[in-house]
């Protein structure tokens, strides 16, 4: 009796340690995903819920922000619509406020900017994040994040062929 209540303890120990590492935020599916956050609504709540009940960094809190925009699509009601792109908004421009060299958060407004309708008002920086990521996306470190943006970018076709080559070297 003594031994199963041992096992049961260490059981529930490893438990406990598994699910404290098990809330790490899947990143990389997030930035994946990050293309079709506004077509698929499942996908689009579940990551703007660990975003927002996890998002430490700049990147993660732009993902967040993204992600909230996203919702405006999702809603049925104009002023939910509004309030979350209005608040989404506002989250990612105080992000690239405070990091202003941040490349993949100047890629995430770029394509926010890009596809959001003009009457909107939201695409003021759409040149100017062009040019920022095609002079800096080569100073990401992350491979896989790089590769993920280079190759939206890429298939956006918002690049011609030579600015392609100097957005991939």
């Amino acid at each position: 009796m003594m031994r199963k209540c041992l096992y049961i303890t260490i059981f529930q120990a490893l438990l406990l340690v598994g699910l404290s590492f098990g809330q790490n935020l899947p990143i990389t599916e997030i930035r994946k995903d990050f293309k079709i956050g506004h077509k698929d609504e499942e996908k689009c709540k579940r990551h703007l819920t660990a975003l927002n009940k996890h998002a430490d960094s700049p990147v993660e809190r732009g993902y967040e922000a993204a992600y909230y925009m996203f919702m405006a699509k999702h809603s049925g009601n104009p002023l939910k619509k509004m309030s979350y792109f209005k608040d989404g908004k506002k989250m990612l421009d105080k992000e690239i406020a405070a990091n202003p060299n941040n490349v993949e958060l100047r890629y995430i407004r770029l394509l926010i900017q890009y596809y959001t309708p003009s009457y909107l008002g939201y695409r003021g920086n759409i040149e100017e994040d062009k040019d920022f990521l095609m002079n800096n996306l080569y100073k990401i470190n992350d491979k896989e994040a790089k590769q993920i943006i280079y190759t939206y970018l890429k298939g956006a076709k918002m690049y011609s062929d030579q600015e392609l080559a100097l957005l991939g070297r």
